[in-house]
């Protein structure tokens, strides 16, 4: 059989080249964001410091972001005229994997997270019922994994604040 034409494609493996890592962190193409240098009011530094708070009809959640899911990314007792901030921390420290966030539905923006900062989105519910939430900026292989839900009940309802990693929702 004969060869027609040979080029190197974008993303194909077989013509990748190695280098010595110090010709690329000596020329300043390393750059790390450390969390512990994140002083942003709304910072969620890690996992274990998620969580959700009521105040009044204000829900704030203290997420965060990591390849390749939400923390915390299933949410109850949020109620129909609920003002919602999610809080989100990207822990990515590696400059170059930034974390979309958005509600499906929501009337406003997404949200781009670079690595090691914080950011808020503010949503209003309009309506009860179940919404996705999920990453809107292709992260890793496992992208479409970041996802979760927040339910929202009808206003005046009993139901607690509550939230979940990937498990059945803990009170």
């Amino acid at each position: 059989m004969q060869l027609i034409l040979d080029f190197p494609t974008i993303g194909e493996p077989h013509y990748a080249q190695a280098v010595p890592a110090d010709l690329i962190r000596n020329n300043g193409q390393l750059k790390l964001f450390k969390i512990e240098d994140n002083n942003h009011k709304y910072v969620t530094k890690g996992e274990k410091d998620s969580k959700v708070i009521r105040e009044g009809n204000k829900v704030h959640i203290y997420m965060t972001a990591i390849r390749s899911h939400f923390s915390p990314d299933n949410i109850e007792g949020v109620k129909l005229g609920d003002e919602v901030y999610f809080h989100i921390t990207n822990l990515e420290q590696d400059w170059d994997v930034p974390h979309g966030f958005s509600v499906k539905g929501a009337t406003n923006a997404e949200l781009l997270i670079m690595p090691g900062e914080t950011s808020t989105l503010k949503w209003t519910p309009d309506r009860v019922g179940m919404f996705p939430i999920y990453c809107t900026d292709f992260c890793s292989a496992l992208h479409q994994e970041m996802q979760g839900y927040v339910r929202v009940s009808p206003a005046g309802s009993n139901v607690p604040i509550s939230f979940s990693l990937g498990k059945p929702v803990v009170e």
